[in-house]
């Protein structure tokens, strides 16, 4: 358990700098990717519900010191969003497709693009969701899909998955 915490940790630290200093000024008709988000939604994949939830709480968490928005809303979406992905990947066949992984991975990062901006409304957040939340919710969730492969695999290295499946995680874990 020890090994996956710390593989988990430079995964997260890896992606948050890619995030904040690379994707930053790499951005697709003004949207950045949700590399974080999607790190909840590999984590899901691998290590199960739990699992998910820690990732998704943890890597919203570190993007919240970064960002103006109220501290936690990013940690709770991800965290919602990574434990509903672990639910997902333990009821699919492990003989998944990467097209029906992918599928699933883009359609997580709109449920939880949607998530934040409903949030961030029920605390009266202002600016979240604007005219251009149409334009932010599909770019980004494209954008991001584009980069949902690396990120799975990374995730799979981080929680020692045999195979690259979607329900790879050991049963065990749990």
């Amino acid at each position: 358990m020890g090994v996956a915490v710390i593989k988990n940790g430079i995964v997260l630290l890896f992606l948050l700098l890619l995030q904040l200093e690379l994707f930053s000024s790499m951005r697709f008709f003004g949207v950045m990717p949700e590399l974080l988000l999607a790190s909840a939604i590999a984590a899901g994949w691998y290590g199960g519900p739990t699992s998910g939830a820690i990732v998704g709480f943890s890597s919203g968490l570190f993007y919240d010191f970064y960002l103006a928005t109220p501290l936690g809303l990013n940690a709770l979406t991800y965290a919602i969003v990574g434990y509903l992905l672990g639910q997902i990947a333990v009821f699919l066949s492990d003989e998944a497709e990467w097209i029906i992984r992918i599928t699933i991975s883009v359609s997580a990062v709109t449920v939880g693009l949607v998530l934040f901006v409903t949030f961030g409304e029920l605390i009266a957040e202002p600016n979240l969701y604007n005219q251009n939340f149409g334009k932010i919710l599909v770019i980004s969730s494209l954008y991001t899909g584009l980069l949902m492969v690396p990120i799975h695999f990374m995730m799979a290295w981080a929680f020692g998955a045999s195979r690259v499946t979607p329900a790879g995680f050991d049963r065990g874990l749990r």
